[in-house]
């Protein structure tokens, strides 16, 4: 039986938005651990880093079938450096300026990844496929439909006006 497209629209949406926040957790939690204080991590004004969710849309993409979670771990490291590393320069490009560095980290690749957070990528890619993708499928079926519409375009809207106005404010400055 095929899903409708409410009920895509509404997974995706959701998706895109725990992945995003389970990343400013992540980078929230690495500034705490390491240099002991708070920094809002990300280009948004919103608690989501969308560097996350477009890598775990891009691995989604890559990988449709339900594989093994070791092959998914390292499949996922290599692409999610590959990402980090082309995003990180893409980044910088557009916006004459550094997001990120991993100049202190051992393991450093070219000071925009590293071994240690693309191994740290590959397990949040395991829970990725593991946990949230069939959590949002089973969500996506349980909402009534009207839910699922209203939330995904209450989300999507929300998370696309805070992006614009981000991006503005980013090319303003620089």
């Amino acid at each position: 039986m095929k899903k409708d497209i409410s009920r895509n629209f509404f997974r995706y949406v959701f998706e895109f938005a725990v992945a995003g926040f389970i990343g400013w957790l992540y980078e929230v939690g690495i500034t705490w651990a390491m240099y002991h204080y708070f920094e809002n991590r990300g280009i948004l004004h919103l608690p989501i880093v969308p560097i996350y969710s477009v890598g775990a849309f891009i691995l989604l993409a890559m990988l449709r079938k339900k594989r093994n979670p070791v092959f998914i771990f390292i499949f996922a490291l290599v692409v999610t450096t590959l990402f980090e590393l082309g995003s990180a320069y893409l980044l910088e490009f557009i916006f004459h300026k550094q997001f990120w560095t991993y100049h202190n980290w051992y393991f450093s690749i070219l000071d925009r990844s590293s071994l240690i957070s693309s191994a740290i990528f590959g397990l949040l890619a395991v829970a990725y496929f593991y946990v949230l993708h069939p959590l949002s499928g089973k969500l996506s079926e349980k909402l009534p439909k009207p839910v699922c519409v209203g939330a995904g375009l209450t989300i999507s809207a929300v998370i696309i006006t805070d992006f614009v106005i981000s991006v503005y404010q980013l090319l303003k400055d620089r």
